[in-house]
């Protein structure tokens, strides 16, 4: 009989980490390799098992210090991403794990026989309460959490922090000081911070699709703004075809004269008009199409484009954060680069490339004047600066929410953003 309560009370742990471990892993990514996997099962069983008494804070601590070693050598992410997770869900582990054990440990001793079946019966109960409660949070928050680890930024996740922390300082600080039989009192403490964690990641999920949303809406118009150029290029071919026949003759009269020089610098013209502008950069068509209108705003600035891009099958990254990155870093090096006198020296030069397991983007421009800085990085040129500015902060912020690096090398006559995203797969 004791076998099956204890197997009973096995299977029922077995049950709540696994929720516990299913909801981390929509926040962060496991590391590969066996032996970081198996430490990252040990270590959240071990801290989802946590018992906490009153007037005992060093377990709690404890087990906080274990958790977030877990998260920072078994998973991946920025360190500020990982310990941020360690602040929203320690404090629902923490939480549950006092009040079921709390209440469950008053019935026993107030309400039935003290013996060993009331005693496994209760502990059973109580890990059957952790499941539920594990099992609901899971279900109703496991699309926010995968939706706002994507587009929450560090910096938002230090706001995340401070929100989560206080509630659960203000929690811990109660059990520690509360003797036993006055428990029960931290019971709306626990519930809110329960509450306070579990809102933090709605505010996240609302805060990362607004962000998605305004990113959408800013490539709807660079593709409205593509296709109207297309329709515009079609319409100059068209109509420069039903005019061959007199681009014909000029260049015709040009020869008899013998005025080859004219006859070429009129071809190469006409040329440059008939020759279609929708190239094709890469295999994803809202990128392409991106790429190919601001390939045509350069060349309609006389700026001389390199392009290279490898970006085929590059299902791990969005096409919004995608365009976002392009848009913008393109839009800063034609507006450096056609501020270049000699129109000779205008170029921009686009790299990018998919290894199938990271990302790498180098934009380099040519520029001239003083780059303005600050603190907080480079500051725009334009003199709207309230309403301008922000390009490279929005590129920077899809960098670091896809764990990546962006480093920014200006030099005398030139200007270079290189990007670099691991373990996209």
């Amino acid at each position: 009989m004791m076998v099956s309560k204890n197997l009973i009370i096995c299977v029922l742990s077995i049950i709540y980490v696994s929720f516990i471990f299913r909801f981390l892993l929509c926040f962060l990514k496991l590391k590969q390799g066996l032996l970081q996997k198996a430490a990252a099962i040990a270590g959240v069983w071990i801290v989802g098992c946590t018992v906490v008494f009153p007037e005992d804070p060093f377990n709690v601590f404890g087990m906080l210090v274990l958790f977030a070693m877990v998260l920072l050598i078994c998973f991946e992410g920025s360190v500020v991403r990982r310990l941020s997770v360690v602040l929203l869900l320690y404090p629902i582990i923490v939480s549950v794990n006092f009040v079921t054990l709390d209440a469950t440990g008053i019935v026993f001793f107030r309400l039935t026989p003290q013996t060993p079946f009331w005693d496994a019966a209760l502990n059973a109960f109580s890990m059957l309460l952790r499941d539920l409660i594990w099992m609901g949070i899971y279900f109703a928050f496991r699309k926010k959490a995968a939706h706002s680890i994507k587009m929450m930024t560090d910096r938002m996740w230090l706001l995340m922090d401070i929100v989560c922390a206080a509630a659960f300082a203000g929690s811990i600080t109660l059990i520690s000081t509360i003797s036993h039989k006055d428990a029960w009192l931290t019971y709306p403490s626990c519930l809110a911070c329960v509450v306070t964690s579990l809102g933090c990641i709605w505010l996240a999920a609302y805060i990362g699709e607004t962000i998605r949303r305004d990113m959408e809406m800013e490539n709807m118009k660079v593709r409205q703004a593509y296709y109207e150029e297309l329709e515009k290029n079609q319409l100059a071919v068209r109509k420069l075809r039903h005019d061959m026949n007199n681009h014909l003759g000029v260049i015709g009269s040009f020869l008899e004269e013998k005025e080859y020089d004219k006859a070429l610098a009129y071809f190469k013209e006409l040329n440059i008009t008939a020759a279609a502008r929708n190239r094709k950069f890469c295999e994803n068509s809202l990128v392409n199409a991106v790429i190919n209108a601001k390939y045509n705003l350069a060349l309609e600035k006389n700026i001389d484009c390199f392009v290279n891009i490898e970006l085929d099958n590059l299902l791990a990254m969005d096409d919004v954060s995608l365009c976002t990155i392009f848009a913008n870093l393109l839009d800063n090096a034609i507006e450096a680069a056609q501020k270049v006198p000699d129109r000779e020296a205008r170029r921009i030069s686009l790299k990018a490339r998919y290894t199938g397991e990271s990302l790498c983007i180098e934009v380099e421009n040519s520029r001239t004047g003083e780059l303005a800085e600050s603190k907080a990085g480079l500051l725009t040129t334009k003199p709207d600066k309230e309403n301008h500015g922000y390009g490279l902060r929005s590129v920077r912020d899809v960098v670091e929410s896809y764990g990546g690096h962006m480093d920014i090398t200006p030099a005398a006559d030139a200007f270079r953003v290189t990007i670099w995203i691991g373990s996209l797969v």
